[in-house]
């Protein structure tokens, strides 16, 4: 750090470029040592600055307006160091400062201005011990004891280990950590010491240096520390230039890779965080949409019930409530996706109906200031993706042009329609990557609101980068994520003040994709005998309706009430009965427990667990088990007829 203590070495810093300047002076400031700093841009006034100043050390740039750094060098030799910094470097260069009496030699770059303090710590202790040489015999003696205590003061764990493994010598912490003494571990090998092996370990780091001679840094976990270190080995030269040993330091981050693992799920906690808080922006759109869906099953049943004239027949009422109650099922399904309780499936959609009752449903969650129009093509084709994330991006991208227009009034358009990207027109994202040609579906929000300058359109889809409070929508991050996911594209368009844009490009679902997609139903009934289902549910309104639907489909059908009922059944009856179905959550015994008692019985009888919770409330029960399925409440007829077609056949 930079101070004003005039015990701290003074550092001379000779640079005509101020911005190379200020970034010396920003990594000064971030050193631990203490520095004192004072910056000229001329040998001349260097020179003056020597005398006035007595600096500790001079760091100055090669090139200069009035002169080289090779001037200062031949000024400060036999009393300063000098450190002399160029912008082009080569081997070449460097051999001449050395020989001229330069300290060290640094090319300029953004790793060595962010490393500075360390290169000078290093010089001045170098130095340091250029001064000690000079002296007596009993000041040559000093400086190798403040040596040996700076050997000993570093808290990674140092050793020299000789060319046959034989450990030559380790500082303090090293001997600390094994428990023993220097004297003790001296003359051990390395690979007893560290792994506790008889022999080297594969693939080990030192003996990879003693065949290439270079330095090897890895992350190794020790077991006989049961830590994680990060391990370097360096290869130390004798005056020849000859490799003689090998320095290895370890140092400890288990500390450091555990509080890695605590952010990462700490992000995954702060992500789910945000999904169920922003559930609260939407409880009024859905507790609106749920009331009109009862309100329409209601009327219908009224009008069946009281035989009312309506001028509708009974299989058009039946039909409405029929859609309702689909509808209230993706309603439940999405929240469940959304809170993170539901697997993603990939479907065929049709983005005109997802982006009308998704608008539809955020219209009462926005503020009354905020007009939302639409422009939805409906000759838009279907494209392949999951259903509930798309209604996620939809909904994000609606909810953020909507709080983009605070408390002005304002309008959000909505618009879908079919484009195309021809071969070789250039169409690219926002990150200027090209979008393939094709056909895609093209959805477009677009509001009158804020705006975005261009430093928060950079961060925007960084993490965690918000400019609202925490829980409003999923983050343009996760939104991002799942465009590219589906082989889409994102492109943003905005300006302070005026607005926002964002089109969202998804590919549109190809003639063989939808011949891959589409499968026939088969009928329950074309088997080449009658099969019996046993059906266990505690809700007797669930048994009667799904028994029914069962024997419409050509089914017979058992029931149990639980499933202490179910396996007492399927033990008198077993071989009367095809296949099971059965509900996740019963008193008594649930559906897990029961499934594992029937697999006691029989190994191979088909069994179908339903809920109206998401499938990994149970796959880690029924994985690897090819006769054993999961189906989501509430039943979709068809679905369960292939589903049972499937597990019969």
């Amino acid at each position: 750090m930079l101070t004003d203590n005039p015990a701290a070495p003074l550092i001379l810093v000779v640079e005509d470029d101020p911005s190379h300047a200020e970034l010396i002076k920003r990594s000064l400031e971030d050193a631990v040592e203490e520095y004192r700093l004072e910056i000229v841009e001329t040998i001349t006034a260097a020179k003056i600055a020597v005398e006035r100043f007595s600096p500790s050390i001079v760091l100055t740039d090669y090139r200069l307006p009035d002169g080289d750094g090779s001037e200062l060098v031949a000024m400060a030799a036999g009393f300063l160091p000098v450190i002399i910094m160029t912008s082009h470097g080569s081997e070449k260069f460097a051999v001449e400062a050395m020989k001229i009496g330069a300290q060290d030699y640094i090319v300029k770059s953004p790793e060595t201005f962010a490393s500075l303090s360390r290169t000078i710590k290093y010089a001045l202790m170098a130095w340091a011990l250029v001064l000690v040489r000079r002296q007596a015999s009993d000041a040559a003696l000093r400086a190798k004891k403040d040596w040996e205590r700076t050997f000993d003061a570093v808290p990674d764990m140092i050793s020299i280990v000789d060319l046959n493994n034989t450990i030559l010598r380790v500082n303090r912490a090293m001997a600390d950590r094994c428990g023993l003494t220097p004297q003790e571990i001296v003359g051990r090998k390395c690979h007893e010491v560290v792994h506790g092996l008889e022999n080297p370990p594969p693939n080990c780091p030192h003996a990879r240096l003693v065949r290439d001679g270079l330095v090897h840094n890895e992350e190794v976990h020790e077991k006989v520390f049961d830590a994680v270190f990060d391990v370097t080995v360096s290869p130390l030269n004798d005056d020849d230039g000859l490799m003689s040993a090998v320095v290895h330091v370890m140092r400890d981050i288990t500390g450091r890779k555990l509080a890695e693992k605590n952010l990462q799920n700490f992000e995954r906690q702060f992500q789910q965080t945000q999904k169920l808080e922003s559930l609260g922006v939407l409880a009024g759109g859905i507790a609106h949409d749920f009331n009109n869906i009862l309100t329409i099953i209601i009327g219908h049943c009224f009008i069946i019930r009281e035989d009312v004239d309506s001028g509708m027949s009974y299989k058009s009422h039946v039909e409405q409530i029929e859609n309702s109650a689909n509808r209230a099922a993706d309603l439940c399904r999405q929240m469940l996706t959304y809170a993170g309780k539901e697997h993603l499936v990939q479907t065929q959609v049709n983005l005109w109906l997802l982006v009308d009752e998704t608008v539809k449903m955020l219209k009462s969650a926005l503020k009354k200031n905020v007009t939302i129009e639409t422009d939805l093509k409906r000759d838009v084709p279907e494209i392949v993706g999951d259903n509930s994330q798309i209604r996620q991006v939809i909904m994000n991208l609606i909810l953020n042009a909507g709080e983009s227009i605070e408390d002005n009034n304002g309008t959000v358009k909505i618009s879908l329609e079919k484009t195309t990207v021809p071969a070789g027109q250039v169409e690219v994202d926002f990150f200027g990557n090209s979008i393939p040609p094709g056909s895609y579906a093209s959805v477009k929000v677009v509001d009158n609101g804020c705006g975005m300058v261009e430093e928060v359109q950079k961060r925007i889809f960084e993490p965690f980068f918000t400019t609202k409070f925490t829980g409003r929508g999923l983050g343009m991050s996760t939104v991002l994520g799942i465009i590219r996911a589906h082989s889409g594209a994102l492109q943003l368009f905005s300006e302070k003040g005026v607005g926002t844009t964002f089109n969202v490009y998804l590919p549109l679902l190809t003639v063989a994709d939808a011949a891959e997609t589409t499968s026939g139903i088969e009928t329950a009934a074309t088997g080449k005998k009658k099969y019996t289902i046993m059906l266990v549910d505690d809700e007797v309104a669930l048994l009667t309706v799904g028994a029914a639907l069962l024997e419409a489909m050509g089914f017979s059908v058992v029931t149990a009430s639980n499933g202490s009922d179910a396996v007492e059944i399927y033990r008198q009856q077993q071989s009367g009965i095809d296949l099971v179905i059965m509900d996740l959550v019963m008193p008594g015994m649930g559906g897990v427990e029961a499934y594992r008692e029937l697999r006691k019985i029989d190994s191979v009888v088909p069994v179908m667990i339903c809920s109206g919770y998401g499938a990994e409330s149970v796959e880690d029960v029924i994985t690897g088990d090819q006769r054993a399925s999961f189906l989501h409440k509430p039943y979709n007829p068809a679905e369960l007829r292939m589903e049972l077609n499937r597990m019969v056949g």
